[in-house]
């Protein structure tokens, strides 16, 4: 108990600089899209683009209640929409955000294997950017509802050495150790998580101000 306290203590008050930013391009995306959900909140489309935007800005629990809400929208939506992102996909095989894209929907179906294989191939883009490191959070996500949780363990830390101060990829590490047992670990990860997560909302509030 005293040592859980003591890292408390530490991490409450000394001071953590967070670097995460969003690329320009991607923080664009996902300021427009958000104010287009909220004119259109209906749109079940416009709602599973804005899960895939917010899965790759790092709000991994927005994204997941934007998924949740495109299967009340329309439960059929995953099977529907996958044979549209396919075509893309083969039209331009080539674009790292339609292979991104095909990757998120194979997860949101469930199909984990082909997800993995096209979110790797995704992970090995070059040069490296933050859906390198997203790719690979998601490829760990796969792995820990598979129960994989060193493979998830690795796979995360390999998102973290692209994206060190990425809140959401912090929660997943502590997650991914916590499971294993090693509860202290896991510890220090999570209120490293909190502390990224305050640092990140904090700069989120910066895109909306910009002209």
């Amino acid at each position: 108990m005293r040592q859980l306290l003591a890292l408390i203590f530490c991490l409450t008050v000394l001071p953590v600089q967070a670097e995460y930013v969003i690329a320009p391009d991607i923080a664009k995306e996902y300021v427009d899209l958000q104010a287009r959900v909220r004119k259109h909140p209906n749109n079940v489309d416009l709602n599973f683009e804005y899960a895939i935007c917010l899965s790759y800005v790092g709000k991994v629990e927005e994204g997941k209640a934007a998924l949740k809400k495109v299967r009340n929208l329309d439960p059929g939506f995953p099977e529907k929409a996958l044979p549209r992102y396919l075509k893309e996909y083969q039209n331009d095989p080539a674009n790292p955000k339609i292979k991104y894209r095909l990757g998120f929907l194979y997860y949101f179906n469930d199909k984990y294997e082909e997800a993995l294989r096209v979110l790797a191939e995704v992970a090995d883009e070059r040069p490296v950017g933050q859906l390198n490191a997203w790719a690979l959070g998601y490829m760990a996500v796969i792995k820990g509802e598979q129960k994989k949780w060193q493979e998830g363990e690795r796979l995360v830390r390999q998102a973290l050495q692209i994206e060190p101060d990425a809140y959401a990829l912090r929660a997943a590490l502590a997650a991914a150790l916590k499971e294993q047992g090693k509860l202290w670990a896991a510890t220090k990860e999570f209120f490293r998580a909190l502390r990224n997560r305050s640092e990140f909302d904090e700069y989120e509030k910066t895109l909306f101000q910009q002209p």
